[in-house]
């Protein structure tokens, strides 16, 4: 249950000023949701945040100096979620693919939870590009005991032999970060889950064609029927983030028109899939 700081309280949001994250940012103040934003980008001119944070996440020193502010203009037990959008494609270096889509969302949670009060809530941002996360499991639980300088050293002597591209394991990485964080939470109040979008019409999903590849790309779309609206990713957030979700906890919640269903139950047959891009950027 929210205590009464966090009922009403602000949500800070990543990623705020483009595609998911500006859809989270639009239905929270439609509901009169007080929020800040952070973004490597400037404020969007449709928004009017109590704060907005220009930070390049992949930066802890960034990240350290927004906390700092943060925790001297905001009474940061009032605040009532943590939404990590904020990512970075596989088109990008592998490196900034580790740091923004998962270290930066394990610093940036750990350095705000021990300011935020029982009944708040973060969550995390994956895709069903990581739906095999289980494949690896070991190894995710292994990388994510490390600090990020020596998870930075282990990707850069591994990058290449994982198994699978650096945006796909990123996704994988920080589904299961999510479910670990929500164990290291307990007792403490505070939830995490990490929802996982298929492909969404925003500003990113031509890269996302770029980096997976048109053919890979519309045959994911053939089954889920379209590409979905980047408000109605944005309405599952603000579910998991503030609405009536309070026993839902350490969960990965799927929303793509049914195209992971239909892996798990057969009726979408993946032998047929064209063979995915399988990019690496150094």
């Amino acid at each position: 249950m929210a205590s009464p700081e966090t009922s009403q309280g602000t949500v800070i949001v990543t990623g705020a000023s483009s595609g998911i994250g500006h859809a989270v940012c639009r239905r929270l103040t439609a509901a009169d949701r007080p929020i800040i934003t952070v973004d490597v980008g400037e404020q969007p001119p449709d928004l009017a945040p109590e704060k907005h944070f220009i930070c390049d996440l992949s930066s802890e020193e960034e990240i350290d100096a927004m906390v700092e502010v943060l925790s001297d203009d905001f009474d940061l037990q009032s605040i009532a979620a943590l939404v990590n959008v904020a990512g970075v494609p596989g088109t990008r270096p592998a490196a900034q693919v580790l740091d923004v889509n998962v270290l930066a969302v394990r610093y940036l949670s750990r350095c705000l939870v021990p300011h935020l009060s029982p009944g708040s809530s973060i969550v995390n941002v994956g895709s069903i590009s990581g739906n095999g996360w289980q494949e690896r499991l070991h190894m995710y639980q292994s990388l994510l005991e490390l600090d990020n300088a020596d998870a930075r050293a282990w990707w850069s002597d591994r990058s290449k032999s994982v198994g699978v591209d650096p945006y796909t394991f990123s996704k994988e990485a920080v589904i299961v970060w999510s479910m670990l964080h929500a164990g290291e939470l307990r007792g403490t109040g505070i939830r995490c889950n990490v929802l996982s979008p298929g492909p969404v019409e925003t500003p990113l999903l031509p890269t996302f064609r770029e980096q997976i590849g048109d053919d890979r790309i519309d045959w994911v779309l053939s089954h889920s029927g379209r590409a979905a609206k980047a408000d109605e990713i944005a309405q599952a957030i603000e579910w998991l983030a503030v609405g009536e979700s309070g026993w839902v906890n350490g969960h990965h919640l799927v929303v793509d028109g049914g195209y992971t269903s239909g892996l798990l139950s057969g009726w979408v047959d993946v032998t047929e899939a064209p063979a995915p891009k399988l990019t690496h950027v150094d």
